[in-house]
């Protein structure tokens, strides 16, 4: 029921002020999105989200007691969840028409496994003046980079090799020129949360774990753009605290201990007629929150008081997106991560707050083609996805040898029809 209210509240909303648009040509407001259908295959179980849609890496090996692996089993799906709808408002002079007020509003049918129900996408105000702007809401971590990200059939765009997450934040922008441009910009989680302790010995994704620490997610970013090219260089820092109180032999004790990471990157698109090539390469440590793997392990424990401190991972990611055409188009993403370990050696017998923390590297490979007709497009995609799995080496900074790698391949096909904006196709990322 909840669900139904927000999408006619947000029908509403559209149709109350389409109607003042018509009375004042300064305010706009267009209605977009699309509908999609999928169909894939998969050829074992991985790590997922939203009903497989969202597919990450395939799953270790689980032998029964004859030793056959119950994680290899194919599966074929087909849904229609990942649909959207979305409006973007404003358009009007404020402030002594110094000022351009915009905002955007964004939903689709993903909110919840094997349910259709909206899920918030986008929700922001934007106040624009020459050579700056400043945003609020929830949009793209700009470690996405919506200027840079693979255009692949899955919706994942290139997770678990690029970030994956969208926040509630401040940003600023500074535009002197159009070849340059500096971001700034504080943001703090919501569902795209880092792992913590379940309460049980177990590991859960925790919303509270920023609001503990009181420190916002830090972002800086610039960016240089020329006519065929741009580049862009960023920096992360964030903090966490994963407990509010510890509980050993002793009883039970408030604690305040908190772990930092921090993520440095470079991401870079061409494009010459046809062609385009987009790439970003990421160092980063505890990316949980961006679907990412790895995340924090226990440096050290008492017993008696039950007080953890922590250890962060580390992780290289990269990702290369090529592709030719326009209405016939052809392209490629390869994706490549490094487990480096933890910043110091880990509790054995301590849960590891971390996706993936045996996997020693992945590696994807992912040849695609499209075909484009007016608001028409149909996709087919082949997706093969390798992990190596191997033994955590907890006093060696956690670091995982003796490998061997397991493979995933879907197969998936989908069909979009897009509401259009101004007639131009837009990937409503």
């Amino acid at each position: 029921m909840k669900q139904n209210y927000i999408f006619s509240l947000i029908c509403l909303l559209f149709f109350i002020n389409t109607m003042r648009a018509q009375q004042q040509n300064a305010w706009k407001n267009e209605l977009y999105g699309f509908v999609r259908a999928d169909a894939f295959y998969d050829s074992r179980k991985s790590a997922e989200a939203v009903d497989g849609l969202f597919l990450l890496y395939p799953l270790n090996e689980n032998p029964d007691e004859n030793g056959k692996d119950l994680n290899a089993v194919s599966q074929i799906t087909m849904t229609s969840i990942s649909s959207r709808l979305g409006m973007k408002m404003g358009g009007k002079k404020i402030f002594n028409e110094t000022a351009t007020l915009a905002a955007r509003l964004e939903a689709d049918f993903t909110a919840r496994s094997n349910s259709n129900s909206l899920r918030l996408r986008h929700a922001y105000i934007s106040l624009s003046w020459p050579g700056h702007k400043l945003l609020m809401g929830r949009t793209w971590h700009p470690m996405f980079t919506p200027q840079a990200f693979p255009f692949t059939l899955s919706i994942n765009v290139g997770t678990p090799f690029n970030p994956f997450n969208r926040s509630p934040q401040i940003r600023y922008t500074l535009k002197p020129t159009k070849r340059w441009s500096m971001l700034l910009a504080m943001l703090y989680q919501n569902d795209y949360s880092n792992l913590g302790p379940d309460g049980n010995s177990g590991v859960e994704k925790r919303i509270d774990l920023m609001r503990h620490s009181m420190i916002p997610n830090l972002h800086w970013q610039t960016q240089f753009n020329f006519r065929k090219q741009t580049f862009g260089l960023m920096a992360d820092y964030k903090q966490i605290q994963p407990e509010t109180k510890t509980t050993g032999t002793n009883g039970t004790y408030k604690t305040t201990t908190q772990i930092a990471s921090y993520a440095v990157g470079a991401f870079t698109k061409t494009s010459i007629n046809k062609f385009s090539a987009k790439a970003k390469v990421i160092l980063g440590q505890n990316l949980s929150d961006h679907i990412m793997a790895g995340g924090y392990g226990v440096k050290s424990f008492n017993t008696k008081t039950g007080h953890e401190t922590y250890t962060p991972s580390n992780h290289i990611f990269s990702w290369i997106n090529l592709e030719y055409g326009t209405k016939f188009t052809a392209g490629l993403l390869v994706g490549y991560s490094k487990n480096l370990g933890f910043n110091d050696d880990i509790e054995p017998n301590r849960p590891i707050y971390a996706r993936g923390s045996n996997i020693a590297y992945l590696y994807r490979i992912s040849p695609y083609i499209k075909w484009r007709n007016q608001r028409l497009e149909i996709w087919a995609e082949t997706e093969v996805t390798t992990a190596a799995y191997g033994n955590i080496q907890y006093a060696e900074n956690g670091r995982v040898n003796n490998t061997s790698e397991i493979s995933n391949v879907r197969l998936q096909f989908s069909c979009v029809y897009y509401n259009l904006i101004k007639n131009e196709r837009k990937h409503y990322i």
